[in-house]
């Protein structure tokens, strides 16, 4: 009698293991399943969705501008560079910049600028470099609450028509650093 007894508790113990088991699986897999359905788009597995928030910068040049230049890369994975000691793999960022000549003036081309942006959802946070430096028009672009995305606009020289937007992004994780 003995033996049955304590063989009835040992399989009340394996089944209760084996609950615990199945309900921690079932607790990963929705966690899993939750980090697919929420957390992937908060990486660089959606780096295409944020780099085209990246590149919107470009719709916000003002209708006017001319000799306008873009220059743009989307963040890829790289291996560091074996040339400079201790460098190591990681991301690029995502950027996009843009040189254009506008003749109208500076409140002007900033309010432009400004405007397609704030239609767009972009925060203005203008910041200064240092004392007497003057305000920079800085924007802030908030990707599904994890990622922000900067961009600045300013004019190339004092008193000059030539201007320079830029957007960038920079993915989670370890910057590369490749070779020059």
């Amino acid at each position: 009698m003995v033996h049955g007894k304590a063989q009835r508790t040992g399989v009340r113990l394996n089944r209760r293991v084996t609950k615990s088991i199945v309900a921690a699986c079932a607790l990963a897999l929705i966690g899993y399943g939750t980090w697919i359905g929420f957390g992937v788009k908060h990486s660089i597995a959606n780096g295409g969705q944020i780099f085209a928030h990246v590149s919107a910068i470009e719709s916000a040049i003002p209708g006017d501008a001319t000799n306008v230049i873009t220059r743009s890369s989307s963040a890829t994975w790289i291996t560091g560079c074996s040339e400079i000691h201790g460098a190591r793999s990681g991301w690029t960022t995502d950027y996009v910049s843009i040189s254009f000549i506008d003749h109208n003036p500076r409140r002007i081309v900033i309010r432009e600028i400004a405007s397609s942006l704030r239609r767009m959802g972009w925060q203005r946070h203008d910041s200064s470099p240092g004392p007497r430096q003057g305000a920079i028009p800085h924007w802030t672009f908030n990707v599904r609450g994890a990622h922000v995305i900067q961009a600045w606009a300013f004019p190339v020289g004092a008193g000059t028509h030539h201007w320079f937007v830029s957007s960038s992004w920079r993915p989670p994780g370890p910057t590369g650093q490749g070779c020059p």
